[in-house]
């Protein structure tokens, strides 16, 4: 059963959810990452996905049928059910609730609830969960635990201990470090066990005889110990213990001060003072962690016993945005959070901060592919994470580059080098991610670097321009809106595609300026569109949150439009899910100004984030753009369908309208038509074009769909593996690495084949194509002609510069293996 039906024009209106339907929507409910579940008026289950019952604790227990009262306490459903009464009445609520657990213990839970509507009546919930239990107990205990930091910052040798028996959790303060002799990062990692282990073999059983009198209901204990593996047990220490204050009855702090000795004992402060600089030296003084120059020397270590390690280069992307607009404060808070999170993941490797927010750790198992990308996908779920830092809610963008010890004569710097060569690669990935070092990265990092030198000077040089893409009626084809596209022609490089340099814009903190001059050429646009009375359409242009955020970006806004003297109405931005992120009052109160100037904000890239539709009736959202990877999804995947129709429906529950992004084909466009999409934008309909193309268009008013993307082949092809690199760019030679290409056909002319990088065409480049069997020596080709993909990949053309040289390939290929094209650079 398809999971909504339009009815018949007579019954069905916008607002209204057809609930019989909503049952049967089990793809949607099992595919949604929060528990989901439908209530009926009396408050019983109805339908629910199979996360609410793990999440209670149920397993394969069925949930139909019983109320929701039955896991909470009197209290709390006391408590929520005027919350749950303004959801019966029409109103979308959030709340916070403690519901039990079917073992008894209580989870925290960020509820939403929205009314379903069945001809005009209101005749049940929808609801949300999201389990924010351990959110709330890290965030009370680091309050607490810092609130105990504070209180003995000022005592030298004072440092206290937490320890809760039931989770078998141990909470050290910093100050343990120097008590200890080691550094934080050890000291984050440490154990109850291991932690036993810093107390004299002779004094442990006093210290655990002291917790079973804690346990037993003694209020306080206190003693003496002699602690400090590393001296040997030289540091002796008082020790009182506590029972909670809060009537935890398995959790008890711990207060060690050091007893000191006198001088004799162990020399003056003139002697230890080289050792005291050298610490301060090696260790990050915000974080606590090993700095640059300790891991350095640890990776040098590594390297002379011949001891297998992987070098994996961690960056999060966010402190210099912190720092630039919410304070250094802030930032300092950021580092200690990214710090201990990252602690937290790789309690067994050996981390440090370099610089930023930018860190590496070290993992000294031998090299086990899978096993690390197991660890990179365990840090990569940082990215879904929200970290609350005094009201802020940030996210991360982690991207990791591996780079693994080849027992070879490199050096520490070398290795890391090649980590972040590999960190540079994984930034590139849309979605920020995880990248091996290999050689064949180089040459995409060459061209990066390229890039990167000359982005700063592509506004003054006029190499930036905009082309723009219609948006349409998905039943008429008529010009609804525009969006403009930036654009790079690169002098050397070529035509430039924008997942390739704007991210570049962003980390070299030239997005401010090429922001401000893609808003500017789109009023001046509208301008001439108007004045030239061409019939006008509402233009997008794409914000990023940098710019949002910038305190100036209102102003600026006002300021163009006002040069122009173009109405706001002309003008929409499209904001990424990300920005959203933020929740701040900032972005808020920016977004609802924009609002009452009179510009339409699109939330592009839907469904590829977090965000909840029910969220966004905090932000005056107009339009949703659906994320393209639905669209690309929907021919292989059927799962894709009953999500999408949700969406879709759903979105006209809050009055948002549908742009459906990427439309290619013409099932495409029949399928979206099906599930009632307001209106599409894609190839099939117009590729994005220049400005005397589009007035063109829009005097023309209605488009009809063609098909004209060339797409990617689908069936095994001959094929044989090579490698590319560049030998001689611009009258100059190059010495680069290479990157994997799939060779399809040659003559003795000619050859073709098809790459994952963009390279420029024309006579000024020279390339080496080898087959990667390596016995065939390498032959020298000029590309000719470069055809841009459906599936995001690039086919060439290429002449031979000694035509003789083409017989190997030609031979090779009559051998050669079929192979699908995707298949090989997936695996590449």
């Amino acid at each position: 059963m398809p999971f909504f039906k339009k009815k018949n024009t007579e019954s069905f209106i916008n607002g209204s959810l057809d609930f019989k339907q909503l049952v049967d929507a089990t793809h949607f409910l099992e595919n949604h990452p929060d528990a989901v579940y439908t209530l009926n008026l009396e408050g019983q289950i109805v339908s629910y996905n199979q996360k609410l019952s793990l999440l209670l604790g149920y397993g394969g227990k069925k949930l139909h049928h019983q109320h929701f009262s039955e896991f909470i306490t009197s209290a709390e459903a006391k408590r929520i059910a005027p919350l749950k009464q303004r959801a019966l009445t029409g109103e979308t609520v959030h709340f916070t609730a403690e519901v039990t657990h079917h073992d008894g213990h209580l989870l925290t839970m960020n509820v939403t609830n929205i009314p379903i509507y069945q001809n005009h009546v209101i005749i049940g919930v929808y609801g949300i969960a999201r389990d924010i239990t351990q959110h709330v107990q890290l965030r009370l205990q680091h309050t607490r635990l810092s609130a105990k930091e504070q209180l003995t910052a000022s005592l030298p040798g004072l440092a206290f201990l937490e320890y809760e028996t039931k989770q078998d959790r141990l909470a050290l303060s910093a100050h343990f470090a120097s008590l200890l002799d080691i550094s934080q990062h050890r000291l984050a990692s440490l154990d109850y066990g291991e932690f036993l282990l810093e107390i004299h073999p002779e004094d442990r059983s006093r210290f655990k005889t002291f917790l079973t009198l804690l346990r037993t209901g003694e209020p306080a204990v206190s003693g003496s110990f002699r602690m400090n593996q590393t001296r040997d047990y030289a540091q002796d220490v008082t020790c009182q213990g506590l029972r909670s204050e809060d009537g935890n009855q398995e959790l008890f702090s711990f207060l060690f001060q050091a007893v000191a000795k006198p001088a004799a004992e162990h020399g003056s402060d003139r002697a230890i003072q080289p050792e005291e600089i050298r610490k301060l030296s090696l260790y990050d003084e915000v974080t606590g962690l090993p700095n640059r120059t300790l891991f350095l020397e640890e990776v040098e270590h590594l390297i002379r016993t011949d001891h297998p390690f992987t070098i994996l280069s961690l960056d999060f992307n966010q402190l210099h945005q912190i720092n630039e607009q919410i304070g250094y404060d802030i930032g300092n808070q950021w580092l200690r959070q990214t710090s201990h999170y990252l602690a937290e993941k790789l309690p067994d490797l050996y981390c440090a901060r370099l610089a930023g927010d930018h860190y590496a750790a070290l993992s000294t198992e031998p090299f086990d592919e899978v096993a690390l990308k197991e660890t990179c996908l365990h840090l990569l779920t940082l990215n879904t994470m929200r970290f609350q830092i005094e009201g802020y809610e940030l996210a991360a963008e982690l991207a990791i580059g591996l780079s693994p010890f080849q027992h070879d004569e490199t050096t520490a710097t070398e290795l890391l080098h090649t980590a972040n060569r590999a960190l540079s690669r994984a930034k590139l990935k849309i979605q920020p991610s995880y990248e091996f070092y290999t050689s064949q990265l180089d040459l995409e990092i060459y061209r990066r670097h390229q890039l990167e030198q000359s982005l700063r000077h592509a506004i003054e040089q006029d190499e930036l321009f905009l082309e723009y893409q219609p948006k349409v009626d998905i039943w008429s084809g008529q010009i609804l809106a525009c969006e403009a596209l930036i654009r790079w022609d690169h002098p050397e490089w070529g035509r430039i595609p924008p997942q390739d340099f704007i991210p570049l814009s962003e980390e070299g903190h030239c997005y401010l300026p090429i922001g401000e001059w893609v808003l500017d050429t789109v009023c001046q646009t509208i301008q001439s569109l108007l004045q030239q009375r061409v019939p006008v359409v509402p233009i997008s242009i794409n914000l990023s949150s940098n710019q949002l955020l910038h305190r100036d970006f209102l102003q600026t806004i006002r300021t163009c439009l006002h040069r122009y003297q173009v109405p706001a109405r002309y003008l929409q931005l499209e904001l990424q899910e990300s920005i959203l992120l933020h929740e701040s009052e900032f972005v808020k109160e920016t977004l609802q100004q924009l609002h009452q100037l009179g510009i339409q904000l699109i939330l592009d890239g839907y469904g590829s984030g977090v965000s909840s539709l029910s969220s966004l009736r905090s932000y005056p959202i107009s339009s949703l753009k659906l994320d393209r990877s639905f669209v690309a999804q929907l021919e292989e995947d059927d799962r894709s369908v009953p999500l999408i129709k949700s969406i879709v429906y759903l979105a006209k529950e809050f009055q948002l309208s549908v742009v459906a992004e990427g439309i290619e084909t013409l099932q495409q466009l029949d399928q979206f038509r099906d599930f009632e999409c307001h209106s599409v934008q894609g190839y099939l309909f117009s590729r994005p074009v220049g400005i005397e193309a589009l007035r063109l268009l829009l005097k023309q008013g209605v488009l009809q769909p063609v098909e004209s993307m060339k797409k990617s082949p689908k069936k095994p092809l001959p094929s044989l593996h090579g490698l590319i690199s560049i030998t001689r760019l611009n009258g100059k030679d190059v010495n680069v690495g290479a990157s994997p290409v799939l060779i399809t056909r040659s003559t003795n002319r000619s050859v073709h084949f098809y790459a994952s990088i963009r390279l420029p065409v024309d006579h000024q480049i020279e390339l080496s194509l080898q087959l990667t069997d390596i016995v065939h020596p390498k032959t020298l080709i000029e590309p000719l002609a470069v055809t841009e993909l459906d599936n995001g990949l690039f086919h060439y053309s290429a002449d031979y510069k000694i035509r003789a040289q083409s017989g190997q390939i030609m031979k090779a290929l009559e051998t050669s293996e079929q192979l699908k094209l995707d298949e090989f650079f997936l695996l590449s």
